[in-house]
């Protein structure tokens, strides 16, 4: 596993719409795979790797985006005040080391920290040791700057064991990598695209409008997910980290083909990979809003599990991302115009 890029991939920094640090790891580790590389106007960034013309067309997607804060107002003392970009956890907007990256790509780094108010963080801000609106400014700080978690991804001493920020989706970002690569000189009967989306965590925004501009048959979004207690090990936990792929068979935005449910089932029995199967009663992903483009997309959510989610901190099993490559490797290769005219036989 190419850990290198992997940690690449994590320790980048990118909020919705300010994703240029993660499309740029990504273009240099994959230009070479892609037959065609382009950019919907929101800014995500989409790989073609050509098959079958006469096949259909596959969509993939992960988004690039991660959860964080925006630079909201600087008050006359140097506090820094923060809009928060995404359903950051509560616990984790308190006492965290986070770095702000300027306009010019300075890095800054300071202590996150928040009023606490009956549980719930209030008047969130950054500290960077100043005194006064000046001592910012002269770092040039201002409004809009992105403010990110400065965690760097590291392998733990448990086997196969990873630790980072951002893997939501940043897991997703690489496995569609490692898959575009492993294509490289395989013959497969469709055309696929490979789909960095932005804007994920402040309302699927990038997966809709790459959707529209692709206009895929069938689309698979790849994303991560966590349980609320990590160490509950009984059959209410699907999202258990090294016991497989995770496959959602429903969330709030979207009930997945059940065809294509069944495609991913029988290409992990193929390899004989174990799968975990789930549902989300509140969150979405991607396929929230790519299934509704034009008359209707075929979609069905993959997720790598995680343990904690949505903070500075996540911890995830190689073994499941392995998984996930080599499933989507055999989807890719027996997907054809047979098996999608079967998808959308009602």
């Amino acid at each position: 596993m190419n850990i290198a890029y992997l940690k690449k991939l994590s320790n980048s920094d990118s909020i919705a719409s300010n994703e240029a640090e993660v499309r740029n790891v990504m273009l240099e580790e994959l230009k070479d795979y892609a037959d065609e590389i382009s950019y919907d106007n929101l800014g995500s960034i989409i790989f073609k790797k050509e098959g079958n013309i006469n096949g259909p067309k596959i969509m993939i997607c992960s988004h690039i985006d991660e959860v964080g804060f925006m630079v909201r107002s600087i008050s006359s003392q140097g506090q820094i005040m923060l809009m928060e970009v995404g359903g950051v956890k509560q616990l984790s907007k308190f006492m965290q080391k986070v770095r702000i990256t300027t306009n010019e790509g300075r890095k800054v780094n300071g202590i996150l920290n928040a009023n606490y108010d009956n549980g719930v963080a209030t008047k969130v801000y950054v500290d960077i040791g100043a005194t006064s609106y000046e001592e910012v400014l002269k770092l040039g700080i201002e409004v809009g700057d992105m403010v990110t978690f400065t965690t760097e991804f590291e392998e733990l001493d448990i086997d196969n064991t990873i630790c980072g920020k951002a893997f939501d989706d940043r897991l997703g970002c690489f496995i569609i990598g490692e898959v575009l690569k492993k294509l490289k000189n395989e013959v497969h009967p469709n055309t696929v695209y490979f789909v960095g989306t932005s804007s994920e965590e402040v309302g699927i925004r990038g997966a809709k409008t790459a959707t529209y501009k692709i206009n895929p048959d069938i689309i698979f979004p790849i994303d991560v997910a966590c349980f609320s207690d990590e160490f509950i090990r009984d059959h209410t936990n699907n999202r258990q980290i090294s016991k497989g792929m995770m496959l959602t068979n429903f969330d709030r935005t979207l009930v997945p083909n059940r065809k294509l449910i069944n495609f991913i089932k029988k290409s992990a029995r193929n390899l004989n990979k174990e799968l975990q199967l789930d549902m989300f009663t509140t969150g979405g992903t991607d396929g929230g809003e790519a299934h509704k483009v034009y008359s209707g997309k075929p979609v069905a959510v993959s997720c790598i599990p995680v343990r904690y989610g949505h903070c500075g901190y996540s911890i995830a099993n190689k073994n499941d991302i392995q998984d996930a490559i080599d499933i989507f490797v055999e989807i890719i290769k027996n997907f054809d115009e047979k098996a999608y005219e079967e998808t959308i036989k009602f």
